[in-house]
């Protein structure tokens, strides 16, 4: 199997750890982590440049059965902040990658999307048509619709939020409990932009990782739902991690919110078409997989 990374940030970089060394593994990235990468994962085809330059693709020698796009495509509050920039990574720069890759290759393509491509209502599933209340939602809804254009070989995962450290910690964009437990071992107090009432779906890294691995077996042509099924308030998630950090780490840290502004809940969807076609479950285990990361910061920190 050929393998086709785009962008080796967080989920990027644990794709080509999940399928190294039994697949032949291309990466396209700017290449910041190469170095970093390199050393776990030495005999990877590393690419390194503007994945929207033409010559990239054009000068790939093997065909790649398999694309997994992980570029950065932002965060709720990131295109709120920068509408502009995200838009043109999302819509024309997207477009444009995917020009070029069809021009030479015709290779099943993985696009992790998000489940705010739906509206703030509960009980979502697959058959729940979409319909985003926040700009990041949009541009996320217009690259799938991108790419159903180009190609009916694809398999669209609507993501709820990704979490955990995974092989390389330190690489990517954190999220919230990634930056909740930097505080803990930093000695900061744990700030909550917002009221702390947003509602939050986290499903861990590894669980991401499994299903893919079983995914890759057929490459079905289909959109799927992928979340844990259960929702905290960013508040509640704080909380636990203030709690795990006095009571096994004997690190104090308070939670306090500075804002009384309401964030966007993450959006309730359900895996439901992915359980029964595959017979699978995804963890609800929050704490369990906290309690790991705070373990792997404890070390680092102490060695």
């Amino acid at each position: 199997m050929k393998i086709l990374i785009v962008g080796l940030g967080s989920i990027g970089s644990e794709i080509a750890f999940t399928f190294y060394p039994s697949a032949s593994i291309t990466c396209i990235d700017h290449g910041k982590h190469f170095e970093t990468i390199k050393k776990i994962l030495p005999k990877i085809n590393y690419v390194k440049g503007d994945i929207h330059d033409p010559s990239l693709i054009y000068n790939l020698s093997d065909e790649p059965d398999i694309v997994f796009y992980c570029i950065d495509t932002g965060s709720v509050v990131s295109c709120m902040e920068n509408p502009d920039k995200y838009e043109k990574i999302n819509t024309s720069l997207f477009q444009h990658f995917l020009e070029n890759l069809y021009k030479k290759f015709n290779p099943h393509f993985f696009l992790l999307s998000s489940s705010f491509v739906y509206p703030d209502i509960e009980n979502i599933t697959e058959q729940t048509k979409p319909s985003p209340e926040t700009l990041y939602g949009k541009l996320r809804l217009k690259q799938e619709e991108i790419l159903q254009d180009y190609s009916s070989e694809y398999t669209i995962l609507r993501l709820s939020n990704i979490f955990g450290y995974g092989n390389f910690s330190d690489i990517g964009s954190q999220g919230a409990i990634e930056k909740f437990i930097d505080c803990i071992f930093s000695h900061k107090n744990i700030s909550l932009h917002g009221n702390g009432k947003q509602q939050v779906d986290y499903l861990h890294k590894s669980e991401l990782m499994n299903l893919l691995k079983i995914l890759v077996q057929t490459n079905p042509k289909i959109i799927y739902n992928i979340s844990s099924g259960k929702s905290k308030s960013i508040t509640d998630i704080a909380k636990i991690i203030s709690k795990i950090g006095l009571e096994k780490f004997n690190q104090k840290s308070e939670v306090s919110i500075i804002s009384s502004k309401q964030l966007p809940n993450s959006p309730k969807i359900f895996p439901t078409k992915i359980i029964n076609d595959y017979n699978l479950s995804f963890s609800s285990h929050l704490e369990y997989f906290i309690l790991k990361m705070m373990e792997t910061s404890s070390k680092k920190l102490h060695n």
